[in-house]
């Protein structure tokens, strides 16, 4: 097994046996050789580039990397860097690992040739979420279909996201980490919130309370503010910038913190100084569409009765910009469900979403986020959870549906 590291966090052999073989008995059923999981380029695993070479290898390369995975046969780890080889073989699952310079395929194709792999059924697995439906460089795609004329190869990124969907035990464990993680964040984020703080100093504390743990952020900590009286935003700064926090301002953060590779999210919003009347009339409902949604949800419904849930929020003449339901773990996974029909975030909200049916085992966040269309005015709540044979259990351990003010 791997090297201990604070980077590429292990699961047990069992776990990773237990991938292998769900992910081969789903090839022989769909008439797959071989797969090949692409991992772009990627800052050591955090901006999420290699989620599914990750999946298999628990390694996430600096530049882009292959997995291997044949039906029948050893998986190999193709990497870019040479120097970076002795210390891949030390970190990731896989004992077959290899590095081919900057261009992969070449190594990758070597590989297809020792599994005697010059003709039959090879899927593709893209880097990320199916959000972005890009699976391989087309210099690579040119080099593979020229090197072997005879081989189908066919994308199944989206069939793959799915085998990925219901966490084990283990996965779940890192999840709730990760929740506990995010939380502690939050809370330290909100502690240091005060008039003249920088959006980017808040920002900050919540990168250095998730690495003094022992986790890791895969973009900036979202932080934004505007004032209750005059606002002008529903959404907070995604690269946070030297803005500062003012007395009679709404606080919104996106505050996400992983742990070997999966990711918990909660959407916080707080007040400093007492809130007006609409902007705690607008809490108390996106609380209350959160919490309700988090009692009421039970594995068996879909995606379309979550959007009963929602409906409170066009009552009060608001709209919404995303579902109420968003899958998360490594991102934003299916499904996307329980959205305004009408409104921006139908936008997101599939058919195949709204036939979706939880089942335990399904990590999602639950989002109640109220806005005017204009989206001058909003107030988000969300948190990340689970499905649990009996409904919902929350990773953060503590509501974030509670009113906050500083």
């Amino acid at each position: 097994m791997a090297v201990e590291n604070d980077y590429f966090i292990p699961f047990s052999k069992e776990e990773y046996d237990r991938r292998y073989r769900m992910l081969r008995e789903a090839m022989k059923e769909k008439g797959l050789d071989c797969l090949l999981i692409y991992g772009t380029q990627s800052y050591g695993g955090t901006d999420l580039g290699q989620i599914n070479t990750m999946y298999l290898a628990c390694y996430a390369a600096m530049i882009h990397c292959y997995v291997v995975l044949p039906l029948k046969g050893d998986p190999t780890l193709v990497i870019s860097v040479p120097y970076h080889l002795e210390n891949a073989k030390d970190l990731s699952v896989i004992q077959d690992v290899r590095a081919s310079g900057f261009d992969p395929e070449i190594g990758v194709g070597q590989r297809l040739k020792e599994l005697g792999l010059e003709k039959g059924n090879i899927g593709i697995v893209g880097p990320t979420w199916t959000w972005f439906n890009y699976t391989i460089p087309v210099e690579h795609h040119n080099y593979l279909t020229k090197m072997f004329p005879k081989i189908n190869f066919q994308t199944v990124s989206s069939w793959f996201e799915q085998l990925r969907l219901v966490k084990s035990e283990e996965e779940i464990k890192f999840l709730e980490r990760a929740g506990v993680m995010a939380g502690l964040a939050y809370e330290e984020i909100i502690l240091a919130t005060k008039p003249g703080v920088r959006y980017s100093d808040l920002s900050k504390i919540g990168e250095a309370v998730a690495a003094r743990l022992g986790g890791r952020t895969p973009f900036p900590g979202h932080v934004g503010s505007t004032s209750m009286r005059n606002p002008t935003r529903a959404y907070p700064e995604f690269y946070p910038s030297h803005r500062t926090v003012n007395a009679g301002d709404l606080v919104q953060t996106e505050t996400v913190v992983g742990y070997g590779g999966y990711f918990s999210k909660i959407y916080g919003a707080y007040f400093v100084g007492e809130p007006t009347k609409e902007y705690r009339d607008l809490f108390e409902l996106a609380a209350s569409v959160h919490d309700t949604a988090i009692k009421e949800l039970k594995p068996g419904m879909t995606g379309r009765d979550a959007k009963r849930y929602v409906q409170p929020i066009k009552e009060a003449g608001y709209t919404t910009r995303d579902p109420l339901v968003l899958g998360w773990s490594t991102m934003n996974q299916p499904p996307q469900a329980g959205a305004l029909d009408g409104s921006p975030a139908s936008a997101l909200e599939k058919p195949s979403d709204l036939d979706f049916v939880f089942r335990p085992g399904i990590c999602v966040c639950i989002l109640a986020w109220v806005v005017t269309p204009d989206m001058k005015k909003g107030i988000w709540v969300g948190s990340p959870c689970v499905f649990t044979k009996d409904g919902i259990k929350e990773f953060v351990p503590f509501p974030v549906s509670k009113m906050r003010i500083v």
